[in-house]
């Protein structure tokens, strides 16, 4: 089982989603999509931030959200990081919040990597930083990027490289 197959499956067992649209790329169990990925269900998860404290889903409400879960081991995951940075400063006079959701297996591989980044570029204050630790495994190919609506809901989910659609629903879902 490669790394991007194995926190894919982790994200999976870490997050507790109502729902979430799944993409053509989505690697379906024999059972078909579980029903806890069934599309517009709220979406809700446990994670802290880099201070250890618990994250506070409250932040996201009222806004579109996109939530981005990623690994520091996966190349693709960091070479779109850069993007959504800029995205997120592009985006800061709106009701709009990027939650850069880390689910790397040594909370200290994640810290290691905020601080790194952090000493060399700012990002905006709509730009969350959380870590979710999770053993378990994943079918998903990452990074995950999930489109949620001001409501809360999950309206589209992206497995791979980050999708220029998303950026399109952010501006769909903005007032």
């Amino acid at each position: 089982m490669n790394h991007h197959t194995m926190y894919a499956k982790a994200l999976l067992h870490a997050l507790t989603v109502g729902a979430l649209l799944c993409s053509p790329v989505w690697e379906a169990h024999a059972q078909g999509v579980p029903q806890e990925l069934a599309v517009g269900a709220d979406l809700q998860f446990k994670a802290s931030d880099v201070k250890g404290k618990p994250f506070n889903m409250a932040a996201t409400q009222g806004k579109v959200t996109v939530v981005f879960i990623w690994s520091t081991a996966c190349a693709v995951c960091r070479d779109s990081l850069p993007e959504l940075r800029l995205n997120a400063k592009g985006w800061q006079a709106k009701p709009f919040v990027l939650v850069s959701a880390n689910i790397d297996r040594k909370t200290e591989d994640w810290l290691s990597y905020e601080a790194a980044v952090g000493a060399t570029q700012s990002v905006g204050a709509n730009w969350l930083s959380v870590h979710q630790r999770t053993e378990a495994a994943l079918t998903a190919k990452l990074p995950v990027t999930l489109l949620v609506n001001p409501k809360g809901k999950i309206v589209a989910r992206y497995e791979g490289r980050l999708a220029p659609e998303v950026w399109d629903g952010v501006a769909d879902l903005l007032p």
